[in-house]
């Protein structure tokens, strides 16, 4: 049931983002790629709001949708909280499948140094123990220090979004395993003609807890500003290495979701 809904809502998504173009020709002002450099750049602090689908498959067959919120809350000019609100569906290659309240995300992170184009970022991201069932989250409470930052490349037209994060256990649920492993994403976004970008996501997982194996991910990203304050897009991912037992490694993933900047 869950394949089939995502099916039928990426084709609509799909044939949203050529329809649009005819609809971007007539508005008045049309949004230049300066302005949709300004939107999606953290810059300045903006309320955001993102919904997002996404299924996840792996090597033992057992699927995992994600349906998730975000909201971006501008505390000052440079401090910024997020929130992650995630519905969980499980479906095990064998037995019965569960869903409910996955784990929670609050992300507080702060802009320390701006000008030239680029921005640097210190944050620090709470994933919570909040999963309704065991199989809908990790059994651990996270915390991870967190560096991000923006740098405008505008010979091509790209935004560098590099971000590296350490998550560590907290406390964790009896028979659940300890999780202590480092995230790198040498992200980028390059902004084409009438509206449409891509967006390029590698991921690699270092796994402290087991011999520093490494798991990657690459996810690519589709998508078009609707008008300038809203994106829709779609984004396949693959697993390109890792253990196959990795918790972290997924055969393939799809997501596809609209992403809403305030004014």
């Amino acid at each position: 049931m869950t394949k089939h809904l995502i099916s039928f809502v990426t084709v609509a998504l799909l044939s949203l983002l050529p329809a649009t173009a005819a609809f971007s020709q007539s508005e008045k002002p049309q949004a230049s790629q300066q302005d949709i450099g300004q939107t999606v750049s953290p810059n300045k602090a903006k309320r955001r709001f993102f919904l997002r689908n996404e299924y996840r498959e792996r090597e033992d067959d057992t699927g995992i949708n994600v349906f998730e919120a975000l909201y971006d809350l501008p505390l000052s000019d440079d401090l910024v909280l997020r929130t992650q609100v995630p519905y969980v569906t499980n479906n095990p290659a064998q037995g019965s499948s569960s869903d409910g309240l996955g784990d929670i995300t609050n992300v507080l992170y702060y802009s320390y140094k701006r000008g030239g184009g680029k921005s640097y970022f210190i944050g620090l991201e709470g994933r919570w123990n909040t999963a309704s069932k065991p199989n809908l989250g990790v059994g651990n409470t996270l915390l991870a220090p967190t560096w991000f930052a923006s740098i405008n490349v505008p010979k091509y037209n790209t935004i560098f979004f590099p971000l590296a994060q350490i998550f560590f256990s907290v406390a964790h649920d009896d028979g659940r395993e300890e999780l202590n492993y480092t995230v790198l994403k040498p992200r980028w976004l390059t902004k084409l003609k009438n509206r449409y970008y891509t967006f390029v996501e590698p991921v690699i997982y270092i796994d402290h807890e087991n011999n520093n194996e490494t798991t990657g991910m690459l996810e690519l990203e589709l998508g078009r500003f609707v008008n300038p304050q809203t994106m829709a897009y779609a984004r396949p991912g693959a697993g390109l290495w890792g253990e196959t037992d990795s918790r972290y490694l997924f055969e393939w993933n799809f997501e596809i979701g609209v992403r809403y900047f305030f004014k």
